[in-house]
């Protein structure tokens, strides 16, 4: 059993015992953080894609893995719950979080301003950027793909930025189609039914593994900022989040991780050198 949640109580205890909150004052610490529910049934309800290889995907074996997997288990280790792993999408991980179906979304999310409004992120756990995967030979820029029909995955942060990126460029609009599958998404670009798909780089890559026939774009339009999703004004739980996160890093347990899905292990599906450092409090 780890001591996340004993330095967590601890710390409300002194809080109460400087007098808590003013009812009147609109503070929301009076109202029950997923901390307390955790605590008492022992139990963290944790959202992971099983259709987003390397970072969560079901494999030829019919396995749940990946490294968004490891990474909530490892959490879940870290706050000493059991941990009930629940499947999510593009548009569940965070429709559950609303709902009160899961705790966390640990499920490649990149933390965007729009996606704030109605959810809290926890510290960024992975960078990357987005850019296309296109026919090979068929375009060198990302630029060229200004007014031509690209895909993009329903409910993906691609969406609203590729069409700031071309407006901020002054460039034609594009039309895109928005896929709830990825491998739909792929063959529509094998076809020839849009002219680009654009996800995040790591997940293009992996997609793309092995097949010359398809190319991803140099650059991006979209810098990458994965972090775990947690319920809407809950701080006292996503500190708690934040702090487990920090203790795997801290560990070197993110970094073995790390290693055994994108740097030199026999499960890598592509090599991505690490893209940034977690931030750790003092």
């Amino acid at each position: 059993m780890k001591r996340l949640f004993a330095i967590v109580i601890a710390s409300l205890l002194v809080l109460a015992a400087c007098g808590g909150s003013d009812p009147d004052s609109g503070d929301s610490s009076s109202v029950p953080s997923t901390l307390d529910r955790v605590e008492e049934d022992g139990v963290v309800r944790i959202g992971v894609r099983n259709d987003n290889p390397p970072m969560s995907f079901t494999n030829d074996a019919g396995e749940w893995v990946g490294f968004d997997l490891e990474l909530a288990e490892a959490i879940a280790d870290e706050l000493g719950a059991e941990l009930e792993l629940v499947p999510v999408d593009g548009t569940t991980r965070i429709s559950f979080l609303e709902s009160g179906q899961v705790d966390m979304s640990v499920a490649s999310m990149n933390h965007t301003r729009s996606r704030d409004e109605a959810i809290d992120f926890s510290i960024t756990y992975f960078w990357d950027n987005q850019s296309f995967l296109v026919r090979t030979d068929s375009y060198s820029s990302i630029d060229e793909l200004f007014g031509q029909k690209v895909a993009a995955n329903a409910g993906s942060s691609v969406i609203d930025s590729w069409n700031g990126y071309v407006a901020d460029a002054g460039g034609a609009a594009s039309e895109i189609v928005e896929f709830d599958d990825k491998l739909a998404a792929m063959q529509a670009l094998r076809d020839g039914a849009v002219e680009g798909y654009s996800e995040d780089n790591i997940t293009l890559l992996a997609l793309a593994a092995g097949d010359p026939a398809l190319t991803l774009l140099p650059g991006g339009h979209n810098p990458v900022n994965f972090g775990i999703g947690v319920p809407e004004n809950d701080s006292e739980w996503r500190d708690t989040v934040n702090l487990a996160l920090q203790e795997v890093w801290k560990s070197g347990e993110y970094q073995q991780m790390y290693d055994q899905w994108f740097i030199n292990a026999d499960s890598r599906i592509i090599d991505l050198p690490l893209g940034g450092a977690m931030e750790i409090w003092g």
